[in-house]
């Protein structure tokens, strides 16, 4: 299937935490969406790319928040989410192989049948497992099984020159995990799996960061404390979820470590060290709900317009010292810094700082130079970046050696040698976009000395940064996760995401800001069975039903009611089995969603 129209492939660029219009507007444009559902399919888009001088753009869910996914060559996008498939599963031996364009949600429910489970997953669970290769790799349970390669028995790849199969000892397979999609197609891959296991859950409080990493200190030398994963939320994180929690309860303002514990543990040993390290235990509706929250980082949305922030590998000696700095950074530049840390090993956490911001405003240009300043601060205290993308290629030397670097440009020239895939990032050269990021970089590093000068300006650029208590439109609040694809049924059917709540919410901003929509697009409003599924999954918890009446309206005010399209839609969703077994496994039907005007 091409996905042709404009607007439609204006939405496929779009990624979880994005540049301001202008800017994103200089880049070049994608052509068309391309699905491809077989290696050939893949294999004739590179023919096509080369003998038209594109680029392929390869995507998944689109969850990245780092540039990614964005162009900076005329390209072309293979969104590689048909090839979706659960291929083979050896229960005896644990191993399953499926499709790389498969969703991690997707791949778990496929387990529960046989009672099994992932080791590990991301907190993004509807990204697709071939994205999660390419672009990230620690996630929920990293802490006791690392990083998602080291449970990886081979993968399958494409690229401009050929097909081959690499497992993980081969000398290659390194080159196509973490890489963003530079080097090759992920399109299979061979995965360990486990039974499934029932799993404890504590939340512990402490007063500050200082007796948080110690406490982690003492517990990651404890053989009887043996935890599979482990979170840090400064005071001001857990502040954020009390939005959430609208008053009924709240978490305290302390610090807080989340552990989650497998198979049988010490209890005694390790509520002894919470006593010894003199910590709290949160009641279990806290300790519940923030385990629950992990699949939603961003939910914050929900409150701002657009959320700011830095990833980075940090390790756990200088964990204080960085939120410390980070917290005085905060309070100069007026601005409501908050810090969530999944711990990777016994030495080194993803840590994740926010803030908010306004994508109409000017001081956004600002807020993305702080990005950068709170990188630098990271970097001072011993981190590394987690990705590079676009946006952070001006400290790509900070994560790879330059014998690193050397070594996977001269992979990519050799397995790429027209730079045919994602060009002009990490590791190929010839773009303006670097020398530009890496000005900013350096104007972002004076910025994160805490300059006694630059503190009324910050100040008054930030002083309406913590207004955000009130939920705001829900066209300015969607993340863009993608997590209403995959379980929309109206995408299953028609295969863009135009049909999904991202799409229709996209839709409706473009319509309340006066652009025209093409007929035969506004009416793709319709497709949709109002069955509640995309509220279920959405990363900023927006309530849609009423926002789809309203879409609704306003469509059929401007075009008229598109009645035949819409049985003929009904008909499919009854006729179209992978439908049927999507709301049966939710314990639904499409008899009970029907609407009115469906009718």
């Amino acid at each position: 299937m091409i996905i042709s129209a404009p607007l439609e492939a204006k939405l496929y660029t779009k990624e979880s935490l994005e540049l301001p219009d202008i800017i994103k507007e200089r880049f070049p444009k994608i052509q068309f969406i391309f699905q491809p559902e077989s290696i050939e399919d893949i294999q004739s888009l590179f023919s096509y790319s080369r003998e038209n001088k594109l680029s392929v753009i390869p995507r998944g869910a689109a969850t990245s928040g780092i540039g990614a996914i964005t162009p900076l060559r005329q390209s072309v996008m293979a969104d590689l989410t048909r090839l979706n498939s659960v291929l083979d599963f050896d229960q005896k031996k644990k191993i399953v192989c499926f499709e790389a364009g498969t969703r991690w949600w997707d791949l778990k429910r496929f387990l529960k049948k046989y009672s099994m489970d992932l080791f590990t997953y991301p907190t993004s669970l509807f990204s697709t497992i071939g994205g999660w290769l390419s672009t990230g790799g620690f996630g929920i349970n990293s802490f006791k099984y690392g990083h998602i390669s080291n449970l990886v028995r081979s993968i399958e790849i494409v690229t401009p020159t050929r097909k081959i199969w690499l497992d993980r000892q081969d000398r290659d397979f390194k080159f196509f995990i973490g890489t963003e999609g530079q080097m090759g197609i992920i399109t299979k891959a061979r995965l360990k799996v486990r039974e499934a296991k029932p799993s404890k859950s504590y939340l512990v409080f402490f007063k500050n960061s200082k007796s948080v990493v110690s406490f982690l200190m003492d517990l990651f030398q404890s053989p009887k404390i043996q935890p599979c994963h482990v979170s840090f939320f400064d005071r001001n994180r857990l502040g954020d979820k009390n939005l959430l929690l609208k008053g009924k309860v709240s978490f305290p303002n302390l610090e807080a470590i989340l552990l989650v514990f497998e198979d049988s543990f010490s209890e005694p040993a390790f509520l002894s060290l919470v006593s010894k390290k003199k910590g709290m235990l949160a009641e279990d509706y806290l300790n519940a709900f923030l385990w629950n929250e992990r699949f939603f980082p961003f939910s914050l949305r929900h409150f701002y317009p657009t959320l700011l922030g830095s990833e980075i590998i940090l390790p756990l000696e200088k964990l204080d010292r960085y939120l410390i700095e980070t917290r005085i950074f905060g309070e100069n530049c007026g601005l409501p810094l908050s810090t969530e840390a999944s711990f990777i090993n016994k030495d080194e956490a993803v840590v994740f700082t926010i803030f908010p911001s306004d994508s109409k405003k000017f001081t956004l240009f600002f807020h993305l130079l702080l990005t950068y300043s709170l990188a630098h601060k990271a970097l001072s205290c011993g981190g590394k970046p987690y990705g590079i993308g676009i946006w952070n290629l001006p400290l790509l030397k900070k994560k790879f050696s330059i014998e690193t670097i050397k070594d996977y440009q001269r992979f990519k020239k050799e397995t790429d040698p027209e730079n045919l895939l994602n060009p002009y990032k990490s590791f190929s050269s010839g773009q303006k976009i670097t020398s530009l990021l890496k000005i900013a970089s350096s104007m972002s590093f004076f910025l994160s000395k805490n300059n006694p000068f630059l503190k009324p300006f910050s100040r008054t650029l930030n002083h309406n940064s913590k207004t955000g208590k009130k939920s705001i439109p829900e066209t300015e609040a969607c993340t863009n996760c993608g997590a209403c694809a995959a379980v929309c049924p109206s995408y299953l059917i028609n295969r863009s995401e135009i049909v999904t709540a991202k799409g229709k919410l996209f839709l409706l901003k473009q319509l309340l800001e006066g652009i025209p929509l093409p007929r035969d697009i506004a009416e793709k409003v319709f497709l949709c069975l109002h069955c509640h599924l995309c509220e279920y999954v959405c990363q900023s918890k927006l309530e849609l039903a009423g926002v789809w009446d309203r879409l609704e309206r306003i469509v059929k005010e401007k075009f008229g009611l598109p009645k035949e399209r819409i049985n003929e839609f009904i008909r499919t969703v009854d006729s179209d089995p992978a439908c049927s077994q999507l709301l049966d496994s939710l314990s639904l039907s499409s008899d009970k969603l029907k609407v009115v005007h469906y009718v």
